[in-house]
């Protein structure tokens, strides 16, 4: 970049600790103050938004809203699609994609479009959060800040888990919970301290920024309750029950309907973008006639502290509860720009808060555990959901600055996030990039030994697979090949349907004795060994040991002719390998 060579030299002689933990205050400052600005100006979108679905009358609001959730989709989408492709989805994927598989380098105009069409997409009325987008925007951040330090790709990309700490520091006023979330989502756990000093030292700084610019409060002040601990905190287990199965539907019916938009090909995804918000327009002006909150809009916290108090009403929260599901489901998988950490935490605080609602009557218990269910409520979602549980425990407390609700807390989120991790194993995040068919191989050896055999082979397989046509010579095809860049021990061989044969093997299409056989007579392996992608790396390596061979055909649960790629034994043993020697 112009200008950083230069000014490297000046910096060349202070020692490269130092420099780094200059780069995280400085990181933690401006990633601070970005995070305030992107906040206030997805709040003042809204609020305009909201006034202008009014002009006619508040009568006519709801009729208004639909439109403005369209369009905000259509612009974010044709932009996505035709100008700025990082700027789409939720922005936690995207920063993983680049943090590891691309040392963390971002250009200035990541920030520049996410920024914009984050705030358009999210202050335009659609139901998404802001905390994704705000990890994607000062993770690119920091890493052009350290690229203008002149540092190498490898410190870039150290320089990238600070930036992320500061943007979740400064969106929920929450150092401590931005840390942990760090370590948690990035680094599969907290075995990995590297970097943690400046990680440390960036949300520190950017918590003070936030302070300083918006207030001490926490994100929901709520009236100083104190909770005595007694019987009815059982009622922590039926939340976490519930909050549990909701996190797996959830991450199921992103997933699905993903899965189903994609099989219109020939349909730009803006498309859907658009008449996705068009229906997110719809369902949250129903759910505002009949919940008389506009919650389902936007981020929707408004509802959380009148709830805490007791002041709303069954119904109301039901309602808020079943629309804000859907209706941030449906804009996360249909695209846009905007993530799901806040509707997550609207959706978690309703489900509680109708526990409650039912229970104190019940019991004949106070209304003041109506919010202690809420709290509960929020903490079991975001474990269930965001699959990160030390970080959903502190953020409770950070949010509220309650500590009362300590033990049924644990309890709950530590439910919730064994059963949605029964469940489905692999979280929202990484499952959205291997159903894009981002391989997550550098990802997953940060995972350490512990759990990394675990995973789906979806996650170590090679998605793009070069084959021949079983109904050419082998010689023709062979001679192809020698014009390929990559060569490989065998090649799938695929019908004139494009449905999978088999496998050749190299050496049999290369033999000059072959040169006249068609190429399906050279099939080693019939695509009946194949395995699906959700089979386990542990169980994938067994079943290469049982059939005595050195690759296998990764194909569709619903159609062994179908291949979505092929794993190696030097796959696992390469995966093997990179998680012992990042344990070192």
């Amino acid at each position: 970049m112009p200008g950083s060579s230069k000014f490297s030299k000046v910096l060349s002689e202070l020692n490269r600790d130092r420099l780094f933990i200059i780069l995280c205050a400085v990181i933690g400052v401006l990633g601070g103050a970005l995070a305030v600005a992107f906040h206030l100006a997805i709040t003042y979108t809204f609020k305009g938004v909201w006034r202008l679905g009014g002009i006619f009358g508040s009568e006519y609001r709801l009729y208004l809203m639909p439109l403005f959730t369209f369009l905000a989709g259509a612009v974010a989408g044709v932009c996505v699609k035709y100008f700025a492709p990082t700027a789409g989805g939720g922005g936690i994927p995207q920063t993983k994609k680049v943090f590891f598989n691309n040392f963390g380098v971002f250009k200035i105009r990541d920030i520049f479009y996410r920024f914009i069409l984050s705030v358009v997409f999210i202050g335009g009325g659609n139901s998404a959060g802001r905390e994704g987008p705000t990890v994607h925007l000062c993770a690119a951040l920091s890493s052009v800040i350290a690229q203008k330090f002149g540092l190498s790709k490898s410190k870039v990309r150290d320089a990238v888990p600070a930036g992320i700490g500061a943007g979740i520091s400064a969106s929920f006023n929450a150092p401590l919970s931005a840390v942990s979330f760090v370590f948690e989502e990035f680094f599969g756990g907290f075995s990995n301290a590297k970097g943690a000093g400046g990680i440390f030292i960036a949300v520190a700084a950017a918590a003070a920024v936030s302070r300083i610019l918006i207030g001490e409060n926490p994100v929901l002040a709520i009236s100083n309750v104190e909770f005595h601990t007694g019987w009815w905190m059982l009622i922590c287990i039926p939340i976490a029950l519930v909050a549990g199965f909701a996190g797996h539907w959830f991450l199921e019916g992103i997933l699905r309907l993903r899965k189903s938009l994609m099989k219109f090909e020939k349909t730009p995804m803006w498309v859907w973008t658009a008449l996705g918000g068009l229906l997110v327009g719809v369902l949250a002006s129903l759910a505002c006639a009949w919940s008389g909150y506009d919650s389902v809009f936007s981020i929707g916290y408004n509802v959380l502290l009148p709830a805490f108090d007791g002041n709303v009403a069954l119904r109301a929260m039901l309602v808020i509860l079943i629309f804000k599901f859907a209706c941030t489901l449906i804009n996360y998988a249909t695209g846009g720009s905007g993530g799901m950490f806040s509707g997550t935490i609207v959706i978690g605080g309703m489900l509680g808060g109708v526990f409650g609602a039912l229970f104190c009557p019940l019991f004949s218990l106070d209304s003041s555990i109506i919010g202690a269910c809420l709290m509960m409520g929020i903490g079991a979602c975001l474990a269930s959901i965001v699959r990160c549980p030390i970080t959903s425990i502190l953020m409770i407390f950070e949010l509220t600055l309650n500590y009362s609700l300590i033990i049924p807390i644990i309890i709950g989120n530590l439910t919730a996030y064994f059963i949605s991790t029964r469940l489905t194993p692999l979280g929202l995040y990484d499952s959205i990039l291997l159903q894009d068919k981002i391989a997550l191989k550098k990802m997953a050896s940060f995972r350490g030994r512990r759990d990394w055999a675990n995973l789906p082979v979806s996650a170590i397989m090679t998605f793009s697979v070069e084959g021949v046509a079983a109904s050419k010579r082998a010689g023709e095809e062979f001679e192809r090949l020698k014009k390929s860049a990559h060569h490989y021990r065998s090649y799938a061989v695929f019908d004139d349907a494009g449905a999978f044969a088999g496998f050749a093997k190299y050496a049999d299409l290369s033999d000059k004795n072959n040169a006249s056989l068609m190429c399906a007579e050279l099939i080693s392996s019939p695509p009946n060994t194949g395995i699906t992608p959700d089979f386990s790396i542990t169980n994938a390596a067994n079943y290469l040991i049982e059939k005595d061979v050195l690759e296998v055909a990764v194909v569709a649960a619903d159609s062994r002719e179908k291949l979505l790629g092929i794993l190696t034994l030097h796959d696992i043993a390469r995966q093997q390998n990179a998680s012992e020697n990042f344990e070192e």
